[in-house]
């Protein structure tokens, strides 16, 4: 509970509980019998304590948001027209969203023009000399410059990019077409489909978590291009007439919403939302024990998770990073909590590498070492715009951070895994400038937590913030 504004005789009696002064503390209750004083001043430290704990725990609360899904009134019928540009990835034309979409869109007057690219197009050039050629030859009509709308389908390609392993193809598409229209300097909304990206309650995990990555590329075009940008769309998985219904009504843009997801029960819109747990006790109070394992371990946060861990009741700890022993600091660091009674392996490990990791863990199988928790905070940036992103800076950012935790939460035994904590960020929660790869890598992760839990695992992704300013 966040305590009470204090002035007057409360701020005299909390700033002497804050500051253990019990001769003020007395004053302040105008208590004078020795005896009652010096059960006052036996009372003082765990009095002291808790008030501490209060205000932080008021702190934490104030920084504390979640995502919501509010049911928005069905899209009403204002008209689409024009000719819109469906982007659909090669082998995926007979899908029944993208059929369902076509006539949608034909019934309501707009002409439909398809294009179909393949992973080898994943190239800016490449693609906006497609968006040439289509428009170039719309079904005998006049040609135009610019669609009045794109809307794509190309996160429906949730397979590896067959030149960089570590992408899905649709969302390498994704990045390039973003790419064209900048280029080609359309002014044109561009709508990003997915299907089952999203989860907009507990009983409705991602059945895709890799397309995800959509919703937090997206994220950052709407911020950084806002001029070519629309929305995105999260489609439920099995296709009817009324969603086929809302999502034109979606595109029309009569819901105003730009982040929305079509369930049975009508369309919801993405909101941000306090989630201050106030007086509610957790549902458990973790706390580490055993072998944990510190994805990261050796960069910025690796350590001081380390040194919080080990004062926790972590009994063996593994700091598991690229470097591995040769890491700044990592030598001194093993010292200082051997010190303290507690055991630290530094490993050498790619966790984006899934032979890798596997080895990593039998090791600690065949050593005794039972994995209790994992705190995932690996993690490769690479700060650049939409626009200058490059496949192979998005292809290394989503190995460390989407790769390294799916290649753990295969491998370990989710019956012996205490807790499972993914480092996420802000960036993919809301969007941030020139983070376009490290919004799309963390939103995976979050899918990744909502899916994991969803199967029993204890995954939990923290979206992290700074209030400080590079």
């Amino acid at each position: 509970m966040e305590p009470a504004p204090s002035d007057g005789a409360d701020a005299r009696f909390w700033a002497a509980v804050e500051d253990q002064d019990a001769a003020a503390l007395a004053a302040a209750l105008n208590v004078e019998d020795e005896a009652r004083q010096s059960s006052l001043t036996s009372l003082l430290p765990a009095l002291s304590s808790w008030r501490r704990q209060s205000l932080d725990e008021s702190a934490v609360d104030g920084w504390r948001y979640r995502i919501a899904w509010h049911p928005v009134p069905e899209p009403s019928g204002t008209p689409l027209s024009g000719t819109w540009l469906l982007a659909v990835p090669a082998g995926h034309r007979d899908s029944p969203w993208v059929a369902g979409a076509v006539r949608a869109l034909g019934d309501r007057g707009v002409r439909v023009v398809p294009m179909e690219p393949t992973g080898a197009d994943a190239d800016r050039t490449v693609l906006a000399a497609l968006l040439r050629e289509a428009l170039a030859d719309p079904q005998d009509a006049e040609p135009i410059d610019q669609p009045a709308g794109v809307l794509s389908f190309l996160a429906l390609d949730s397979q590896a990019h067959e030149r960089h392993p570590a992408l899905p193809t649709g969302l390498a598409l994704t990045l390039a077409l973003v790419q064209a229209m900048s280029d080609l300097q359309w002014q044109t909304p561009l709508w990003c489909a997915t299907r089952g990206a999203v989860s907009t309650g507990t009983s409705d995990a991602p059945a895709d978590p890799v397309q995800a990555q959509i919703w937090g590329l997206g994220r950052v075009v709407a911020l950084e291009q806002p001029h070519l940008w629309g929305g995105l769309v999260d489609l439920p998985v099995d296709a009817d007439e009324q969603a086929f219904g809302m999502l034109a009504g979606i595109l029309a843009g009569s819901s105003g919403e730009d982040q929305v997801a079509l369930r049975s029960s009508g369309p919801v819109a993405r909101r941000m939302v306090k989630a201050p747990l106030g007086a509610a006790r957790p549902v458990r109070r973790w706390r580490p024990r055993g072998t944990v394992l510190v994805t990261g371990g050796t960069g910025s946060l690796g350590p001081r998770l380390a040194r919080w861990l080990a004062a926790n009741g972590a009994e063996h700890l593994v700091l598991v990073s690229r470097s591995g022993p040769n890491a700044p600091g990592a030598a001194e660091l093993v010292a200082e909590l051997a010190a303290q009674g507690v055991p630290v392996d530094v490993a050498s490990c790619d966790v984006a590498d899934r032979g890798a990791v596997a080895e990593l863990l039998a090791e600690l199988r065949d050593a005794g070492h039972t994995v209790r928790a994992v705190l995932h905070t690996a993690a490769f940036i690479e700060l650049t715009s939409v626009v200058t992103t490059t496949l192979e800076s998005l292809g290394s950012v989503l190995a460390a951070k989407v790769d390294g935790a799916g290649h753990l939460a295969e491998l370990l035994d989710p019956e012996e895994l205490d807790a499972f904590v993914l480092f996420s960020s802000i960036a993919a929660f809301w969007g941030s400038g020139d983070h376009a790869a490290y919004a799309a890598a963390n939103a995976a992760l979050d899918a990744l937590a909502e899916t994991g839990r969803a199967r029993g695992l204890p995954m939990t992704s923290v979206a992290w913030a700074s209030g400080r300013t590079p």
